[in-house]
Order: structure tokens, then sequence, then C-alpha cells
């Protein structure tokens, strides 16, 4: 069945870029929390040229690399191991730029995130959308990627993780909402900037959690849940709303409205 949703529900001022996108799209290709906003926000902090060779890492199905192409007219390498048996394949993300007529400027690429076939220096820019985490916290993977990128080249990630202090300890809904086996994967902010600043490889430009990143993330959760439960075989390989103790979605309403824990880092660097 075709499925509906109001055309403004992704309307915000402080992404004026992502506006311009269909939101059945956006919820079509997202393989996270609104992909494009988070793109929009780290890149404010880099300094992108027509016609750049930018890395875009763990892509999944390219929708970053479509934003990328159109927005900033940079040829991107759109990277991605295809973990999903096919959901992230190359062909999705050849199909996607196609769609939005920047074939001419996307490089769709199989490729693991720790065994990249490019050549030194071959970057003008790295970016890695919410899946930095996954490999980015070995101890050696900065000096890896950095390999790709020239010199005064700049590198940056954004992902979802605490956006407030935990020296306290974790807040139990996090806990609830991750599962012991994905807590690792959440880092704090000094925690990443340390990894970055420890070998002296790069300086970074910045470094900061996104603006009310909790109450973006809630509203897209619900989104995504309308837009969902428009198919009749939803949580078909999940729990049913009635067996749950808490919908992700609630989790995510609970932490807007105490404390906001949940969020979004972004960390940028150049190359020295």
């Amino acid at each position: 069945m075709n499925k509906q949703i109001n055309p403004k529900i992704f309307y915000r001022e402080q992404f004026p870029l992502s506006n311009k996108y269909d939101p059945i799209w956006v919820l079509e290709n997202a393989m996270g929390p609104h992909p494009l906003w988070q793109t929009e926000y780290l890149l404010q902090a880099f300094a992108l040229k027509p016609g750049m060779r930018v890395l875009d890492l763990a892509c999944g199905k390219g929708m970053t690399s479509v934003f990328l192409a159109k927005e900033f007219g940079v040829h991107v390498y759109a990277v991605d191991f295809d973990k999903w048996g096919g959901r992230a394949s190359a062909d999705k993300r050849w199909e996607n730029a196609k769609a939005h007529g920047v074939e001419h400027l996307i490089t769709p690429i199989k490729a693991d995130a720790k065994n990249l076939p490019f050549a030194s220096g071959f970057f003008d820019a790295i970016i890695c959308i919410n899946s930095y985490m996954y490999f980015g916290q070995d101890n050696e993977y900065l000096q890896y990627i950095l390999k790709f990128l020239r010199t005064n080249g700049q590198v940056g990630f954004i992902l979802t993780s605490y956006a407030n202090d935990i020296t306290g300890g974790i807040p139990d809904h996090i806990v609830e909402f991750l599962g012991e086996d994905q807590l690792w994967t959440w880092q704090s902010l000094p925690w990443w900037k340390a990894l970055w600043e420890k070998d002296k490889l790069v300086h970074i430009d910045a470094a900061d959690i996104l603006p009310n990143g909790s109450a973006l993330w809630w509203q897209y959760s619900q989104a995504e849940d309308d837009f969902n439960s428009q198919e009749e075989d939803i949580r078909q390989s999940a729990s049913s709303p009635e067996d749950a103790e808490r919908s992700d979605t609630e989790i995510h309403k609970y932490d807007s409205e105490n404390g906001e824990y949940m969020g979004f880092i972004r960390m940028v660097a150049t190359k020295k």
C-alpha cells in the first residue's frame, strides 16, 4: 500500500539543506536517526569545495552520499561493507545516486572500513555518519584512516552517544535502550577527544554535541514509528508493543524530558 506522511514532518529551521528532501525517502533509506540532520550538522565544521574527493565511510544505503554530491558538488566514494545482506548494497547506493541525478559524482564501493582499497593521500575529506563507533575505538584506527587523507585534509564523524555527563553512572533507560551487548559502542565526548589527541596526528576543529539532539531523536523516532506502523508486518521480528516494557520512542521521550543524555557527538579534525 502507499504510505502517507506529513511532507513537513522533518522540517527544521536549523537544517535548511535537509528540508529539501522527501521524508518518505529519508525514512525508507535511513539506517539510524535522520542521517541528513546529522550530516548537515557535521559538515558545518568542514570546508568542502566542489570537485573535492570525499570518502563517505560506512554510508549504508548512500543517502548521505547523495546529500554530499547534491549540496556540495563533491565526488563521493560511497563505501559500505553491507553486513545486512543486501540492504545497503552498492547497487542500492547506485540506485539512489541515479534517482537524484548525481551518478556522475558518486562511486559506490563495497569495502571493509579496516581494509580500504585506496591510494595514500587520495581524499580531501573523510566523513562517517553514525558508524565510527563500531571500528574507530581501536587505538590505531585514526592513524590508519589518515593514511588515505591528504595533509591539511579534514576528517570527522557524528554518532549517537552520551550528550551529558555520565561520571555518576549510566542512566538505566540508556542501558535498557542499548542492551548490555551494545553499551560498549557509546563513549563520552572527552573520551573521543582524548583518543584523537593522544598521538598528535590532527588538529581538532570541532568537538561538541548537537544542540537539542535528544529532542530531535525523539521526534525522528515518533515519525519512524508512525511510518512503519502502516506496514502489516511491522515488528514481525521484534517484540510486540504489548510485550515490551517500553518502546524505543517512549525511552527517547523519557530522556528528552529527564536530562537529555541521549544525543549526537561531533568530532572534526585537520590532518597535520
